[in-house]
């Protein structure tokens, strides 16, 4: 009997290998190297939070909250480190995006069988 842990175990290996990976993990260590980005990261990340789980609640976006993150997604868009972070870590998430729609192929194709029936 296959342990399909054991499988996933090894993607999560072979990523780490991945030239995607290696690029996230020199822009991470490119931001904590600058005190600058990694504080605007840090309020970023709390920004987010706090959107995520206001909507996570059902409550309206506070108008307060709305400016003050147009005001950090400005400097943001304008910290070369964290912009590359930003890409590194979009191509990342591509490439497991990709994994998972592999991943999940079987199970769509038996649906498919199932609609188009």
């Amino acid at each position: 009997m296959i342990n399909i842990y054991d499988s996933a175990n090894q993607v999560a290996t072979d990523l780490q290998k991945l030239d995607e990976f290696k690029a996230l993990s020199d822009a991470i260590a490119a931001v904590k190297n600058n005190e600058e980005s990694t504080a605007l990261f840090k309020q970023m990340d709390e920004m987010q939070t706090k959107i995520i789980n206001s909507q996570s609640e059902g409550r309206d976006f506070p108008k307060d909250l709305e400016e003050d993150y147009k005001k950090l997604n400005e400097k943001v868009q304008k910290d070369a480190q964290i912009l590359k972070l930003l890409q590194a870590e979009q191509s990342m998430y591509k490439t497991i995006d990709d994994v998972q729609k592999a991943i999940a192929k079987p199970i769509n194709d038996l649906y498919d069988g199932l609609r188009n029936k």
